[in-house]
């Protein structure tokens, strides 16, 4: 945004001015009880005219119900539950599950979603996109978090060279074909490099990882780690040139 975030109260009739905007694009939204509730608009502001804007209210879901297990089936209690507007920005609802597992969470806006779901001694997991529609009731809804794995490791460098101040180690989620937002940790693990050129990756469901070695966001070195459920796993090295 050109000129920084701003904000506009709407009138009686939902009408709404923003005066001063340097020319760019912005976008542009309304915040209801601290909910986004309407559809993200980007629109290209000029010096010459004014610029018009419709934003459409989303209608909410009438209750998102589901539990959260382990890999026997068990009830696991006071886990995690996010939901990510995949469309969304800053669009995060989280719901802790009671003692049977089960959550639910009312008037959520209707759309696309990804869930989240972590709990202490247990992966992070990325249970999928839903798509929830207004007003119905989305029931039926079962995670399933294994023990977390770790991937322990240490970054090699040339005699007598130090770790760079920013190198950092990463690992993308087998097959995964999405990006998510900050929240989403589940698909990009992240973890800085300690100067002694150790690493330590947690809270990973058990699969095939590629561990990244990167320093200014260029990729170095890389190796592959399979991990069961609940263990912790030796790296082979990664050397930084």
């Amino acid at each position: 945004m050109p000129g920084g975030a701003g904000s506009a109260f709407t009138d009686e009739k939902g009408r709404f001015t923003f005066k001063d905007l340097l020319p760019g694009k912005y976008r542009v939204f309304a915040v209801v009880n601290n909910l986004i509730r309407t559809n993200i608009a980007t629109v290209e502001v000029t010096a010459d005219k004014p610029t018009f804007v419709e934003l459409k209210v989303l209608p909410l879901t009438s209750l998102v119900r589901g539990q959260v297990v382990t890999t026997e089936g068990n009830p696991i209690a006071n886990a995690e539950v996010t939901f990510v507007m995949a469309e969304g920005w800053n669009s995060v609802f989280k719901v802790q599950t009671d003692t049977n597992g089960n959550f639910e969470i009312r008037n959520l806006p209707s759309g696309l979603y990804y869930i989240i779901a972590e709990a202490k001694e247990r992966a992070k997991v990325f249970a999928g996109k839903f798509e929830f529609e207004p007003e119905k009731v989305h029931d039926g809804i079962r995670i399933t978090l294994p023990k977390a794995a770790t991937i322990v490791g240490k970054v090699v460098t040339p005699k007598g060279k130090p770790v760079p101040a920013y190198a950092a180690v990463r690992t993308t989620e087998p097959n995964a074909d999405f990006y998510l937002p900050a929240e989403g940790g589940v698909t990009n693990a992240y973890a800085r490099v300690g100067a002694d050129g150790t690493y330590r990756l947690t809270n990973l469901a058990p699969g095939t990882y590629t561990v990244l070695l990167t320093i200014d966001g260029e990729v170095i070195d890389k190796v592959t780690v399979t991990v069961k459920e609940g263990e912790t796993v030796n790296a082979p090295p990664l050397r930084l040139r």
